[in-house]
């Protein structure tokens, strides 16, 4: 009676190790799923790290904390029902990852676009001087070909006096461009243009630049000269 019942015992607890061991089918189906994954997780990061903006950093840390929680889990020792329950998590996290994939790339493109327009442009080194026989404190740097301005070139609540000089200006000039124009503004608040020649040709040493102003005609004038030219 002993050695039927310990018989009896081995096989039901034979069919009980078995019933919570997942089958050869389902083992490899979530398998496949973790590696997929990881292999989803490592393109995101290594895109990441391809880009300048920082902002999705707290999203990819969220993800990779509910993803090395999947990977710490033992399915072999799961059963099919077991999987069949995480399963769904991990397809969520499959298709968190393919979003954040997306704007990734679109970041990436972005960036590139940028990088690529902001390569065209020339940084010219320059000083400013004002012989208009009044005092400025505006001065901007019209684009005309792109219709961009630059910022004010003087400081705010700052003004470049007549016979002063504005030093360390950087001009920003889009390499594309044929057309130039500085907008001046006085201290009585009259706006006027200085027509200005070509910027692509000046020396890479930098440039000195001389705003005039005719009275008679109202008409501004901007004078090239070498960098460090009185």
């Amino acid at each position: 009676m002993k050695k039927r019942i310990t018989l009896f015992v081995a096989v039901v607890m034979m069919f009980v190790l078995v019933g919570c061991k997942p089958s050869a089918e389902k083992l490899s189906e979530v398998e496949g799923y973790v590696s997929q994954l990881r292999e989803y997780q490592a393109a995101a990061e290594e895109k990441y790290l391809d880009i300048a903006d920082t902002s999705l950093r707290p999203e990819l840390d969220e993800l990779g904390v509910k993803a090395a929680a999947i990977y710490e889990i033992d399915f072999s020792k799961l059963s099919n029902k077991k999987i069949d329950e995480k399963e769904p998590e991990i397809l969520l996290l499959l298709g968190a990852y393919e979003d954040i994939q997306k704007k990734l790339d679109g970041t990436y493109q972005d960036e590139t676009a940028a990088n690529e327009e902001q390569a065209k442009n020339l940084q010219i080194d320059a000083y400013i001087i004002n012989k208009t026989g009044f005092g400025i404190n505006s001065i901007i740097l019209r684009d005309v070909t792109t219709d961009t301005l630059s910022d004010n070139l003087i400081e705010v609540d700052e003004t470049l006096e007549d016979g002063y000089t504005l030093m360390g200006v950087k001009l920003e000039v889009h390499a594309d461009s044929s057309q130039w124009e500085f907008i001046v503004k006085d201290v009585a608040g009259t706006q006027r243009v200085f027509p200005c020649e070509s910027l692509k040709d000046v020396s890479n040493e930098g440039v000195s630049l001389v705003l005039g102003y005719d009275a008679e005609t109202d008409s501004g004038t901007v004078s090239f000269g070498g960098y460090f030219s009185n």
